[in-house]
């Protein structure tokens, strides 16, 4: 009976939805000066153990670690999902995917709620926008447009740090170029570390001398793709291989970094700026079933990244702040950092008061991976409910027609397990059965806005189940994105069916 009554339930949502339902706005009031230049930095594919602050072998991150020093640092800064162009949406928007609607990689669209470079552009800020990934975020809101990526036009640059460099080279004289007074926003987004993971030499040579005599090729996807399909036993030799590459990628962005931040100090823009450097998401390095991407993780290699916000005599410098935060906080906070407040909606909290008084609270840092899977951050443990509807966009593992290995529902333990190891889902039942619930008052909170809205129904409908809410007919609060109206109608037989399904049992 399963087996016709799911694609029945998936089936069910009319055409996507196309344009988010109107939410009333939750304005911030503009106070104080307006900042006259505000940075925010976007690097792409962060392994925050990588970082200076985390990595004692290698000297990774000089350049990083002396603006954490002079800056306000939020060391557990929980991404939205370990894809880019959802993960960024959520930094650049302040609200998460079921509202943004941009649920993949594939989207090749920013949200359809307002991001900071309108906000910005609307407040009198000239807009720079600077890219080699994701080059449809300075697509709105910007006057000033570079774009190096690849996919979009090449232009002879021969790999991901040569396109970094050009972006950087590029800022640092239109920065010159700009009068000293004029307000200025700038979106930068530089794409490595990222895969293809190619060493750079000089980097390399310094941080991994020895010979290595094993049989992974850091750079050839192909054989990453095998080795992770194929579970295949990592050696320490390996690993030491795959950092040392990465890292070598981590250090050249980190230079190109420090001549960024030396071109806003010669432009007169360092004192009275507001700037920001975070991660869109992390990434795996073997670390779980031989995992080298991001895609298909929900796990803090990949979940986890850490953000710096520099902004003398309004922020606290030299402050460490390890409460999690989500990353729907960041885009309210610089707003309201820079004095220009917010008009409009947001899920996202500023966190400027807060971090002015030397201290945060803790609240849920929410996040999906696909669109069957979402999980929380909250109370010192990390949440997955993971359906496993086999609608993944999830590299290597869609090549195999397979998934991420995992269980149906994981839960680990910050406190000791903060790699995420070991699922105790089976030995903490009332801690999983909070997590569950806070997830799914989350999940059916809202409409979920998707281009696939048939694919939010099973987790909306599970959801539903579990925390006993009746069915309806109408649109509204979490029906699927815009047109799952039968999923109500269906009522509680087919939700119930497929919490009995899956709810109780191992996922794979």
């Amino acid at each position: 009976m399963w087996m016709t009554a799911l694609p029945l339930l998936l089936s069910c949502a009319g055409s996507p939805a196309t344009d988010s339902p109107r939410r009333d706005p939750r304005p911030i009031e503009a106070r104080g000066e307006p900042a006259k230049t505000v940075v925010v930095i976007v690097v792409d594919t962060v392994s925050r153990r990588m970082l200076g602050p985390w990595q004692k072998e290698w000297d990774t991150t000089p350049n990083l670690d002396g603006f954490y020093a002079d800056s306000t640092v939020l060391a557990d800064t929980q991404s939205v999902r370990g894809l880019t162009s959802v993960a960024v949406s959520s930094i650049s928007s302040g609200v998460y995917p079921r509202i943004h609607g941009v649920r993949n990689n594939r989207d090749w669209g920013s949200p359809r709620t307002p991001i900071l470079s309108e906000m910005f552009q609307d407040a009198g800020y000239t807009t720079l926008g600077y890219a080699s990934n994701t080059c449809q975020f300075i697509d709105r809101g910007i006057d000033e447009r570079v774009c190096t990526w690849d996919v979009e036009d090449s232009d002879g640059y021969t790999g991901q740090a040569e396109r970094d460099q050009a972006l950087v080279t590029q800022l640092s004289a239109s920065l010159q170029a700009h009068p000293s007074d004029e307000k200025l926003f700038v979106w930068l987004h530089l794409i490595n570390p990222h895969d293809p993971f190619i060493a750079v030499q000089q980097w390399y040579d310094e941080f991994h001398p020895d010979t290595y005599t094993g049989e992974l090729e850091p750079d050839n996807s192909q054989q990453l793709d095998q080795w992770t399909i194929q579970q295949h036993p990592l050696t320490d030799e390996d690993l030491r291989e795959i950092d040392a590459v990465y890292a070598s990628q981590l250090r050249e962005t980190d230079r190109q970094l420090g001549d960024l931040f030396a071109a806003l100090q010669d432009a007169g823009r360092w004192d009275d700026s507001v700037v920001m450097v975070t991660a869109d998401h992390g990434e795996e390095l073997g670390e779980h079933d031989s995992y080298f991407f991001h895609g298909c993780s929900a796990y803090q290699p990949v979940m986890q990244v850490t953000t710096a916000i520099r902004a003398p005599g309004r922020l606290p410098q030299g402050q460490w702040i390890d409460t999690p935060v989500s990353a729907t906080d960041l885009a309210p906070t610089v707003a309201d950092l820079a004095g220009i407040g917010w008009v409009d909606y947001r899920d996202g909290e500023t966190l400027v008061d807060e971090l002015d008084a030397g201290s945060l609270a803790e609240r849920p840092a929410y996040f999906e991976r696909a669109l069957a899977t979402a999980g929380v951050v909250s109370d010192g443990h990390r949440y997955i409910l993971d359906l496993n509807s086999g609608f993944d966009e999830c590299k290597p593992y869609d090549l195999a027609g397979g998934s991420f290995p995992g269980d149906y529902e994981e839960l680990y333990d910050h406190a000791s397990d903060s790699e995420e190891y070991l699922n105790l889902a089976e030995q903490q039942p009332e801690e999983l059965d909070k997590l569950r619930k806070l997830t799914c008052e989350w999940v059916t909170s809202d409409v979920w806005i998707s281009q696939d809205a048939d694919r939010t129904a099973p987790m909306v409908a599970t959801c539903k189940d579990v925390l006993g809410i009746s069915a309806d007919t109408g649109g509204d609060g979490g029906d699927g994105g815009g047109g799952c109206s039968t999923v109500g109608g269906l009522g509680g037989a087919l939700a119930a069916l497929l919490g009995a399904l899956l709810g109780l049992s191992r996922r794979r």
